[in-house]
């Protein structure tokens, strides 16, 4: 979880840098767009790439930290999450279009993970570190709310 948190103190500081880069050099730039590029890179590329590499082949380390048992899901969900952090990745540079694909990704399979969190906690009393700490209200609430709020933001922005 140190590393999520990590990602996203970069993210921010990244962000902060190109807004000051780009006001200092003169450029009008949409900040939004930037903190939402800068997001999606770091927390959910960089974070994804990561947590695909653990659940798919480093099971006897992830699935006990959630509260699971190893088995073949797992590597069905580290394949799902490489590349959506690959294509995370690479919407810092493809633009709006494609990072609102991203999102759209990242945030239905992230709520989906949160109400599959919740529902363990609920029917199972599954409290491990992974599942019902701040995996579950950062990483799967927060994050990707704050993905679809800087989305919803360029967005209005561009039409401006």
């Amino acid at each position: 979880m140190i590393v999520l948190y990590l990602l996203f103190a970069i993210a921010v500081c990244t962000t902060a840098y190109k807004i000051w880069r780009a006001r200092r050099d003169g450029r009008s730039e949409d900040d939004t767009y930037i903190a939402w590029g800068e997001l999606l890179f770091y927390v959910l590329g960089v974070q994804y790439v990561i947590f695909g590499v653990m659940h798919a082949y480093f099971q006897s380390l992830a699935a006990p930290s959630i509260g699971w048992q190893p088995s073949p899901f797992e590597y069905e969900l580290g394949w799902l999450e490489i590349p959506l952090g690959v294509v995370a990745l690479a919407s810092l540079w493809r633009g709006f279009e494609f990072r609102l694909a991203a999102t759209i990704m990242y945030a239905t399979f992230a709520f989906a993970a949160a109400a599959q969190h919740l529902q363990e906690v609920l029917c199972c009393h599954n409290y491990a570190p992974n599942n019902a700490g701040p995996v579950l209200w950062f990483a799967d609430l927060v994050l990707p709310g704050i993905a679809v709020v800087l989305a919803a933001m360029s967005a209005a922005r561009r039409r401006a």
